[in-house]
């Protein structure tokens, strides 16, 4: 999808999100330069583009009739497609809904497949809509296919979806506009959207009041965290219907997650203690992420032999084994704090399962310090901490690196479109934008895809619709010098590069294939960008010179010259004879974190725990640069940024 900037602004009215005048502004082309204003037909330029000028003025009685003279000269010429829309926005503008749904109706009617018809059709539903017709809104809106509507970009893209989520909200079709809510999930947000969609997609879930149309969406759903909300929905209402009914299944009854979001700034419990001298541990040391379980509990043990908290009283570690089972984690949770009393919980590692946990440390009024690196576990409650490397953390650092550092600022991204490249792309994209960068280019790649040049020639505008006029012209001079010399000419269209840097958030595997194909498209010179799953010697054995120069976040580096991270590579080596990784720091810095936190201690008030963490500024860390946390409870830190070398080395920048 080449140059974002550019696709058919200027005709989406977008009236339900915005007022209109802020639409004209924000989106309209430019009042002269509009590339569809030069196709129009010589003999009615001059009418149209006086009716354009007089449009973008807001002078819309003049503009008006202008518009429907070439409407009436020109029938089926190019001006009357243009003419047409402006009419319709011209009505829509003028509150004239059932004016505006008859010109745009008459539109789709007479040319189906114009450049024009996703933004017609979208308009046709707004205007239906205005008019309190949700059931014909939804008619029209379900023209739209959901490729075509990510296609637009993200701005674009973002209002379709909160016009299918109103149109869903009138008829009563809660799922519909959940379903819309969470599409909208997908695209490139700000975070302050993101959490207002997260509101939005559990009010329209908890209005639900029928247990096969949660089944039905529960089949339509993949996120984890959401697949969680329907089911905890479809349980309440079953508890409402059956009370009498209990299933045993051999487990703790799991902890529900809240029918709302949990209030970031909610007051700590009184009257929570626990045992001065106990931290519970809840780590998954058998199931499918018992490997990273054992790798963390290494870590942690190291860190309580390294420091002491206290002169007089060794310090008790109890171990909780959550199995890889978000419903044991929170009952080990539980245990550690009504059986062991512990005064802090450092763990789980996954998403569910640390959810599961912060929940039920919220409730029970204790200090839990989560080693997930999914963003969104510390907005569970006062109580709950992240130290993790979370990805909006690694993407900030990279992009500010490459902008204030690299003085690189124009980028394009290249992402898998699946949860995992939606939600990084998101983070990589509002990053840009909040330190003043621009994004040139996007697109997305089926998961499965082995082949990517297609891909490369919507980023650098070597697809044929991009750039007609020149193809055209390429084809006739091949064809002209074959006939002339026999041979076919090795001549090709140049990319348009207009951005120094790509991102691309996949495994070292494709980003290799992915850069093979960028160098057969001749596009050199510029910077790959990519995540700390980059920092592995996979990508150069795979990509050798095509990945040289690549940048990516990183945590641990054997090479490092930085003598507290030298130092914490050594005494863990030196224990387990292997180097730690990332998660290992993190949670050897979690239970340092924790140790800090008793030192201060003066009683066994768990709050106390808590404000300390809050107000201590920074925490040493093996990574070698300080952390702190700041109002999201977040660890916030100088994330190192690694370049690869062009002969395979691995240098921090």
């Amino acid at each position: 999808m080449k140059q974002i900037s550019t696709l058919f602004l200027g005709f989406c009215l977008l009236g339900l999100t915005h007022c209109a005048s802020q639409q004209i502004n924000s989106l309209s082309l430019g009042k002269y330069d509009n590339p569809r204003a030069n196709k129009v037909e010589p003999e009615a330029k001059v009418t149209f583009l006086q009716a354009e000028k007089y449009f973008f003025e807001k002078n819309f009685d003049k503009a008006l009739p202008l518009y429907q003279n070439i409407k009436n000269k020109f029938p089926n010429g190019k001006a009357v497609q243009l003419a047409s829309y402006r009419i319709g926005s011209i009505f829509y503008y003028q509150k004239d809904y059932n004016s505006a749904s008859k010109e745009f109706e008459y539109f789709l009617g007479k040319f189906p497949r114009s450049e024009i018809t996703f933004d017609v059709t979208y308009n046709w539903a707004a205007a239906e809509f205005q008019q309190e017709k949700a059931e014909k809104a939804n008619e029209v809106l379900s023209r739209l296919k959901l490729p075509d509507v990510y296609a637009q970009g993200p701005k674009r893209a973002e209002i379709v979806f909160q016009l299918a989520a109103q149109v869903s909200t009138a008829m009563g079709n809660n799922s519909g506009a959940a379903l819309a809510y969470l599409a909208e999930l997908q695209i490139p947000l700000s975070e302050f959207t993101r959490e207002k969609l997260e509101v939005s997609i559990a009010k329209s879930i908890n209005a639900i009041q029928n247990t096969n149309e949660l089944n039905r969406l529960l089949t339509q759903v993949k996120e984890e965290r959401f697949r969680d909300r329907i089911n905890n929905r479809i349980a309440v209402l079953g508890l409402q219907a059956e009370p009498q009914i209990t299933q045993n299944i051999g487990l703790p009854t799991p902890p529900p997650l809240s029918q709302e979001p949990i209030l970031k700034n909610q007051n700590l419990i009184s009257g929570t203690v626990g045992e001065r001298s106990t931290v519970g541990i809840v780590l998954p040391l058998t199931g499918k992420f018992s490997s990273y379980g054992k790798k963390a509990l290494d870590a942690i043990l190291l860190a309580a032999k390294s420091y002491s908290p206290f002169k007089d009283t060794n310090l008790q570690l109890v171990v909780e084994d959550s199995r890889s089972n978000p419903i044991l984690a929170a009952h080990a949770v539980e245990k550690l704090v009504n059986e062991d009393h512990a005064m802090a919980i450092i763990g789980p590692l996954s998403w569910k399962e640390s959810l599961f946990a912060a929940d039920k440390a919220q409730e029970l009024g204790v200090l839990n310090i989560s080693l997930s690196s999914k963003d969104g576990i510390a907005d569970r409650g006062v109580y709950i901490f992240q130290n993790a490397l979370t990805p909006k953390l690694q993407l900030e650092s990279l992009v500010s690196h490459c902008i204030k550092n690299l003085k690189i600022s124009r980028f394009a991204l290249l992402v898998p479109n699946n949860n995992f490249g939606n939600e990084y792309s998101s983070y990589f994209w509002n990053a840009v934008t909040r330190l003043g960068g621009k994004v040139m280019a996007f697109d997305s790649y089926n998961p499965d895809e082995k082949d990517f040049q297609k891909n490369v020639q919507e980023l650098v505008g070597l697809n044929p619709k991009y750039r007609r006029l020149e193809f055209s012209k390429l084809l006739e001079y091949q064809k002209d010098q074959k006939a002339k010399t026999g041979k076919d000419p090795k001549v090709k269209l140049e990319p348009i590069i207009d951005f120094e840097a790509i991102f691309i958030p996949d495994s070292p595997k494709i980003v290799a294939q992915i850069a093979a194909s960028l160098a057969y498209y001749d596009i050199k010179d510029i910077t790959l960008l990519g995540t700390t799953e980059w920092n592995s010697d996979q990508l150069y054995q795979r990509g050798g010179q095509y990945v040289a120069g690549a940048l990516f976040p990183g945590g641990l580096s054997p090479s490092s010259q930085n003598p507290t991270q030298v130092s914490f590579i050594k005494s863990y080596h030196d224990a387990y004879g292997t180097n730690p990784d990332l998660l290992a720091s993190q949670a050897y810095e979690a239970m340092h974190i924790v140790i800090s936190a008793l030192r201060t201690a003066s009683s066994s008030d768990r709050n106390e725990l808590v404000t300390f963490i809050n107000n201590q500024k920074t925490f040493s860390s093996p990574l070698g640069s300080d952390v702190s946390f700041d109002g999201t409870r977040v660890a916030k830190r100088t994330v190192p940024i690694f370049k690869l070398e062009s002969n395979g080395a691995v240098v921090q920048q």
